[in-house]
């Protein structure tokens, strides 16, 4: 069980299902709000996969 392919799939699934919802969802404020908000979805993203391979014992 050194392979997981589902675990890679999801993280993947996640990140491009986030970066699509924040180019729909956001308005053109600005590039640098676009790059703050852009890094906070990141470190959310990266705290939520921590938290899940923490649970799921990885």
């Amino acid at each position: 069980m050194t392979k997981h392919a589902f675990l890679e799939g999801m993280g993947l699934g996640i990140l491009a299902g986030a970066a699509i919802g924040m180019a729909v969802a956001a308005k053109p404020k600005g590039k640098m709000d676009m790059q703050k908000a852009a890094h906070r979805a990141a470190r959310r993203l990266e705290r939520m996969k921590d938290d899940l391979t923490d649970v799921m014992g990885l």
